[in-house]
């Protein structure tokens, strides 16, 4: 059956339909970031299908705006405060899991032939979408970082249930952190996110202005008690957003690109993870918390994942939260300037 022969408004329709129904069935399957890779498969058969539509760049920006409120609804003073305590310590571990995913990225763009660039993107830690979307605002090939990141965060995800099964035993119920989502957070989430997207079309100098602004501004008003929860269903678009638009930009020759590079991509993926594992227990010993929130809190991992794990182990959401977000504005700041200088770098020295 070819899609692209049918009308567009019917393409939507089955994107939407299909994409939304994938997502919720891997989601009761528990797989991580479900609701995002649901869509990108349904993109991936669609696009091999002639499919003809494509996921527009203001539901794109708009859809990092609400991921930016999803990770500021799990910010609070009392957090804030504390971390303060330990603030470096809180910096160092930040910085050797960014240093770790950025070196991984480019061993692994050694051995798998892609570009280094690309392949440091596709190891940085975050929210997976969002880290995608930063990397296509930077003119690189977003398909193959999605690719890996997706790779990434299964052995993240699969790796961490098995340490969590050792270390604290069954799973507990899982409990939304934080007040449940109203009209009120709903207002607030859609308006933060045509705010981002206003936001990257005037500040081309921010990076990732679309998730970042939202973020902060969404920290401070969860600062002065307002809710900024962000409902399921508004989720569930925002991640088709975020998976349809790797999706439907696969070509089959980027998917056999991904096919011939998988072995190494995996390998490098549990290099890493035992680069994280050694951080782990250091922060563990120093900081005086116990280990699972320690090996959460520097495992390069889906921020909305590991948070879902955090809870489900019992483990110091708090404190796990705090290290994963100053990540994450490390890698919307940092990360194009260090990617393309580490690049710069090397390639300068294999010249001389």
């Amino acid at each position: 059956m070819k899609i692209g022969t049918f009308p567009g408004a019917v393409q939507w329709v089955i994107l939407l339909i299909a994409g939304l129904m994938a997502g919720q069935l891997l989601q009761a399957l528990s797989l991580p970031a479900a609701l995002m890779i649901g869509p990108m498969l349904v993109g991936i058969v669609m696009v091999r299908a002639n499919c003809t539509i494509q996921i527009p760049g203001v539901l794109h920006r708009m859809a990092q705006g609400i991921a930016g409120c999803l990770i500021a609804s799990h910010l609070d003073a009392a957090m804030l405060a504390r971390m303060g305590d330990i603030w470096p310590i809180v910096i160092l571990f930040v910085t050797l899991t960014f240093a770790a995913s950025c070196l991984v990225g480019w061993l692994s763009g050694r051995m798998t032939g892609i570009d280094s660039e690309v392949s440091i993107w596709g190891f940085l830690p975050g929210m997976s979408g969002t880290v995608i979307a930063i990397a296509h605002d930077q003119g690189l090939d977003s398909r193959l970082v999605g690719l890996i990141q997706t790779v990434r965060l299964m052995v993240v995800i699969a790796t961490m249930v098995v340490a969590a099964m050792f270390i604290v035993g069954a799973a507990v119920p899982h409990i939304a952190p934080g007040p449940s989502p109203d009209s009120g957070s709903v207002a607030w989430v859609l308006g933060l996110a045509v705010l981002g997207m206003l936001a990257a079309r005037r500040l081309r100098w921010l990076p990732s202005a679309a998730s970042l602004l939202p973020l902060m501004v969404a920290a401070a008003l969860r600062l002065e008690d307002i809710n900024v929860a962000v409902p399921g269903w508004l989720l569930a678009l925002a991640f088709l957003a975020f998976g349809a638009h790797i999706g439907l930009r696969m070509t089959p020759d980027i998917l056999r690109a991904g096919a011939r590079a998988l072995p190494s991509l995996i390998g490098a993926s549990f290099l890493l993870m035992a680069l994280c594992a050694f951080s782990g227990a250091a922060l563990s010993v120093i900081a005086q918390v116990d280990l699972m929130s320690a090996l959460l809190a520097t495992v390069p991992g889906s921020i909305d994942s590991i948070a879902l794990i955090a809870v489900n182990a019992n483990a110091d959401l708090t404190f796990i939260m705090t290290l994963q977000t100053l990540r994450l504005f490390a890698v919307a700041v940092l990360g194009p300037v260090v990617a393309r200088s580490m690049v710069q770098m090397l390639h300068r020295r294999k010249t001389t």
